[in-house]
């Protein structure tokens, strides 16, 4: 059985979501509200399997669903839908609609040592709206896609610019903000790459997350060399390694 929760509802599925899977601040948000999303259960009075899928494609199965009944309910998701499934370590291996499925093997950093390396000399400064106007328009753009507007951005969103003659060379962002631990992204601008700006502004971030009381994630693609290597410029070691299941829209 295959069936849409009410929102009004999610709390029941919560107990479903005992252990910690990766990018799990994501979806602690939308459980507390912060993130719209939507959710699919085996058994709407009493649910005993989950698929939480936020409205910006992430997608979560609880604990103790099967095989079967996931890719049943998959398999009916992405008639209509895109997804991006979180697959956790301990499944990794076994993979449902294998033929449907992009799988992208990511590297998710918690765990991290004092960063020993020295930064560039570069002017970091916290988000702005002066700041935030001089941003790519594309960029502008995607901030307002997840916020709405910029004065939203300004209020909700943490991080810094790298900022080199008024203009701005790189951003680091914290989001995804529950329960003690944030997810870190970083953008540099071109024509502003390879000259240690991603580094200083991300380490200023870490820094003042520290400071806050957060634990930061850092997840990325294996592939993406640049990113596993900042990451570990920065102090991060010991990645738990799973998979990102990728389905295009079948509809």
């Amino acid at each position: 059985m295959f069936t849409q929760l009410p929102e009004e509802n999610k709390d029941l599925i919560k107990p479903l979501y005992q252990k910690k899977q990766p990018n799990n601040s994501a979806l602690w948000c939308y459980f507390d509200g912060k993130m719209p999303g939507k959710t699919f259960v085996d058994d709407i009075a009493a649910p005993t399997k989950a698929i939480c899928r936020l409205d910006m494609s992430w997608t979560y199965i609880s604990d103790d669903a099967d095989l079967p009944w996931i890719e049943e309910a998959l398999g009916e998701i992405i008639k209509k839908d895109w997804l991006q499934v979180i697959w956790v370590p301990e499944r990794k291996g076994t993979y449902p609609l294998k033929e449907f499925a992009k799988i992208i093997p990511r590297f998710e950093f918690i765990e991290r040592k004092e960063a020993l390396e020295k930064t560039c000399d570069v002017e970091i400064t916290a988000f702005t709206s002066e700041m935030f106007d001089k941003l790519p328009e594309n960029y502008r753009a995607w901030h307002l896609q997840n916020y709405g507007t910029k004065e939203a951005f300004l209020e909700k969103a943490f991080g810094f610019y790298a900022v080199e003659n008024g203009e701005v060379c790189c951003e680091s962002e914290a989001a995804f903000t529950c329960k003690g631990f944030t997810e870190i992204g970083i953008y540099t601008f071109e024509p502003y790459r390879r000259r240690g700006f991603a580094f200083a502004t991300c380490l200023k971030t870490l820094e003042e997350l520290e400071k806050m009381g957060l634990k930061a994630i850092w997840a990325c693609d294996e592939e993406n060399a640049e990113s596993v290597r900042l990451a570990k410029r920065l102090g991060f070691l010991n990645p738990v390694e799973y998979d990102f299941l990728y389905f295009t829209c079948r509809g």
